[in-house]
């Protein structure tokens, strides 16, 4: 009688465990993001653009800290306030393994202005010289602010070479500026001069880093820009220039600044170089 019990128990268990529903499957993998996926984020605007560099210069957004390299659509970013944002990333190319040359992978649109506060900056006056000149330990170029290169830009000032100017910009804790207003363009006064131009670029000073390097003018290096002049490497020149004075009343500029600047009027002659590079 034990034994027949025991096995109804047994086959009662075994019809209990037949009806459970198996386990279920594990969810699938996420499609990997150029499978045509999308994502909602939240993020922080900057109040003033900077310049940035990708296969041209231009001036970037400041999403979060970092320089964003593409645009928003749907957002119009006003100069002087901070944003946080809530946008759509999508695959712009979905169905492709690689985006296009110099092309983002990923497209964004506006969802939401979430907020938008007046950002507090400085307020500055400046004047702007004519022509500029080399970055400090650079080849890149800066404003002249006030006799002193400028480091970044002034975003929405349209600079013209030849034109003495009056701005008035804001400077943020980020290190972006934007332009205010323009109190004053008129064309700057300089002299009209016949200068050599070498055919390569030298070390501009001793010690400098590779990052520095200079066109010969007159034979010396020149820490400025010949504005206008549309150079080629290897090519030896005969230029006519407007040459200005870029800080009136100061009788030497600070180290590794140049007093002087150009602008092109005419080029007299240009030719191969008739010596090897003795630099590049």
């Amino acid at each position: 009688m034990k034994a027949v019990f025991l096995s109804i128990l047994l086959v009662s268990l075994l019809t209990i465990l037949g009806c459970e529903s198996p386990p279920p499957e594990p969810p699938p993998e996420p499609d990997p993001p150029h499978a045509g996926s999308s994502q909602t984020l939240e993020i922080t605007v900057g109040p003033a653009r900077k310049e940035c560099y990708g296969p041209f210069r231009r001036m970037c957004l400041i999403v979060d800290g970092q320089f964003f390299y593409d645009e928003i659509d749907g957002f119009t970013h006003e100069p002087g306030y901070r944003y946080h944002l809530r946008i759509q990333r999508y695959d712009a190319f979905p169905g492709q393994a690689e985006p296009p040359q110099d092309a983002g992978r990923y497209g964004y649109r506006l969802l939401e202005i979430i907020s938008k506060t007046r950002a507090m900056g400085t307020i500055h006056e400046a004047s702007v010289a004519p022509a500029r000149v080399n970055c400090p330990k650079s080849d890149q170029l800066c404003l002249l602010l006030d006799g002193a290169p400028f480091p970044g830009s002034v975003a929405g000032f349209e600079y013209r070479a030849g034109f003495d100017y009056r701005i008035r910009y804001e400077s943020f804790d980020d290190g972006a500026h934007h332009l205010m207003e323009v109190l004053s363009e008129t064309p700057a006064v300089g002299e009209v001069e016949e200068i050599d131009v070498g055919p390569w670029r030298v070390q501009c000073y001793e010690n400098a880093p590779v990052t520095a390097a200079c066109i010969v003018v007159n034979g010396q290096p020149f820490y400025g820009q010949i504005e206008d002049f549309p150079r080629a490497h290897g090519y030896e020149y005969r230029l006519r220039v407007e040459k200005y004075d870029l800080m009136p009343g100061i009788p030497m500029p600070p180290p590794e600044t140049s007093k002087f600047g150009y602008r092109l009027l005419e080029i007299l002659s240009e030719a191969p170089a008739s010596q090897p590079p003795a630099s590049n």
